[in-house]
């Protein structure tokens, strides 16, 4: 069955370790830690976010010494905690993450 994608860029299946932190749907700061399950160059799915988090909230995620802004813009209350988010940052550790993890996997990218 295909299925109509809107997306102007690839996404790519990974699992990178991340530390996400901002505001919670109750006004409350929270950080943790939360895996990368997808990534385009346009944005990111997130699971492990366990704090419930609306729509439109900006939220800093980082990856090893490196940090970018992203909007929250679909959240999937399944127990998974999994967040959409869209970049917002011009440069991010998106091309980065990616070489790493393509570099450290054995299946090639």
């Amino acid at each position: 069955m295909a299925s109509m994608d809107r997306r102007l860029s690839p996404r790519i299946e990974v699992q990178l370790p991340v530390q996400v932190w901002g505001l919670d749907a109750h006004g409350q700061p929270f950080t943790q830690p939360g895996l990368v399950t997808n990534m385009s160059v346009g944005g990111l799915v997130i699971q492990g976010v366990m704090r419930k988090i609306r729509t439109g909230e900006i939220l800093d995620v980082q990856m090893g010494q490196v940090k970018a802004q992203f909007r929250v813009v679909w959240v999937v209350n399944d127990g998974n905690g999994e967040i959409g988010l869209q970049r917002l940052t011009l440069h991010t550790f998106i091309a980065h993450s990616v070489l790493t993890h393509c570099a450290e996997s054995a299946a090639a990218c």
